[in-house]
């Protein structure tokens, strides 16, 4: 869904939006139905994007490898503006300094809100960095790939092998 910057009223526009064509089906499952809500207001040149994302998507434990799901619930808070004019000398139009409030800051190339990117973006931002299926999972054994949540896989767990094997005869009580 795009919206022009002209159509948002000065009252502002508040959209419950039930289209679920900006998911990302192809590369994140989904279970049940995303919700998102943006409200979205003029301050002069700029807008104002401010909303909330609710989905339970498919992720792949990082340590065990099993599939379950995570249930995300996000507040953002962005503003939009246009970037700045193709006419300023290169040097400048390069290199550019962001303050702590720009940091937030979409600059689109035209007056034009694109929920639908904006909302696939939300998404993953909010994904988490280490994705565990739970705090206290085990992951897989280091020798036969047993899954160590299951129970023991019986594989010996002396680190022989381990290039930090000799630094125990160093250990003085």
């Amino acid at each position: 869904m795009q919206i022009r910057f002209t159509e948002i009223p000065p009252q502002g526009l508040t959209l419950e939006l039930t289209d679920q064509s900006w998911f990302p089906d192809h590369e994140l499952g989904r279970h049940g139905v995303a919700r998102a809500t943006v409200a979205l207001s003029r301050e002069g040149e700029r807008v104002v994007c401010a909303g909330r994302l609710e989905v339970t998507v498919s992720l792949s434990c990082d340590r065990c490898l099993e599939a379950y799901r995570y249930p995300l619930a996000a507040e953002f808070r962005l503003r939009l503006e246009l970037s700045a004019p193709d006419n300023l000398p290169p040097a400048v139009a390069r290199e550019h300094s962001c303050s702590r409030e720009e940091m937030d800051t979409v600059f689109l190339a035209e007056e034009l809100v694109d929920l639908g990117d904006l909302l696939s973006q939300q998404l993953y931002l909010n994904l988490p960095a280490k994705s565990l299926c739970r705090a206290e999972c085990r992951g897989l054994c280091p020798r036969c790939g047993a899954d160590l949540n299951q129970g023991d896989c019986g594989c010996a767990t002396k680190g022989e092998n381990s290039p930090f094997a000799a630094l125990r005869v160093l250990k003085k009580t």
